[in-house]
């Protein structure tokens, strides 16, 4: 009479499994390699891509707008000097000042025009100057196919119409006020349009975090570990490999027994 092996049961898919189950859990990872799911690694590194690209657009946007207001903080230096000059150019207007007087009041009001012109030289972001023309415009990259372009001012006395401007005397305290309006009018255009350009710039950096919110869960949907469904196929094969095991453990008794019955 022949007598059949009594082979162990072989669970090696199965441990397999319950394997891949575990790095699941432990890195919170459905696709831990290509080999997991090769169509869904793919989308996974596209959408990381964008996100990543996504995230830079977000930090150039707000290292755009702290530009911004750099320059915005140089340009209310100068109007307050120009509003200086405008007090100082009215003084002069005086009758009731002499000449000596309205010497020093124009010895002010040349300091008044050294400080605009140093305000505008030493405005400066990053190494750029940002009010005296030597940066007329900064390319913000918002992404790969998208950017804004920020548009800086030239405020210095010679683009605001000021060199040489003096107030020693009436005629000239009186013709320069018209051109400190004009200046005045020139400086808060430029401050307006830095406010203009911050607002487009949080926009911008606002679509592009909702768009990075967006790509995130469409990543999560594909990659992330669903760790409900994941504990249970835990327990599931747990149980299995165990019944395997207590198989494999009855298998090997009952060829003990035959053999014992043979010798």
């Amino acid at each position: 009479m022949a007598i059949e092996s009594l082979n162990a049961v072989d669970n090696s898919s199965m441990m397999s499994s319950l394997n891949k189950t575990n790095q699941s859990l432990t890195s919170g990872s459905q696709i831990n390699s290509a080999a997991d799911n090769a169509a869904g690694s793919a989308i996974v590194t596209s959408l990381t891509s964008k996100i990543n690209t996504q995230d830079i657009g977000i930090q150039n946007a707000t290292t755009g707008g702290n530009l911004l207001q750099t320059a915005d903080g140089g340009a209310s230096q100068i109007t307050e000097q120009l509003q200086r000059l405008s007090e100082l150019s009215i003084q002069s207007l005086n009758g009731t000042y002499n000449s000596s007087q309205r010497a020093a009041l124009n010895a002010e009001f040349q300091q008044g025009l050294k400080s605009i012109n140093d305000f505008a030289e030493s405005t400066s972001f990053n190494g750029m100057n940002l009010l005296n023309a030597d940066t007329a415009s900064v390319d913000i990259a918002l992404g790969s196919d998208s950017s804004a372009s920020l548009t800086l001012p030239n405020l210095t006395t010679d683009a605001l119409g000021l060199t040489g401007a003096d107030i020693s005397n009436p005629n000239n305290a009186l013709a320069i006020q018209s051109q400190l309006s004009d200046a005045l009018g020139l400086v808060s255009d430029s401050r307006a349009q830095f406010g203009a350009q911050q607002n487009g710039l949080s926009a911008s950096a606002s679509n592009l975090a909702n768009q990075n919110i967006n790509t995130q869960s469409t990543r999560s949907q594909i990659n992330d570990t669903n760790y409900a469904g994941a504990v249970l196929e835990q327990s599931r094969l747990q149980i299995l490999n165990q019944t395997s095991l207590a198989m494999q453990a009855q298998n090997n008794q009952n060829f003990s027994n035959v053999l014992s019955l043979l010798s």
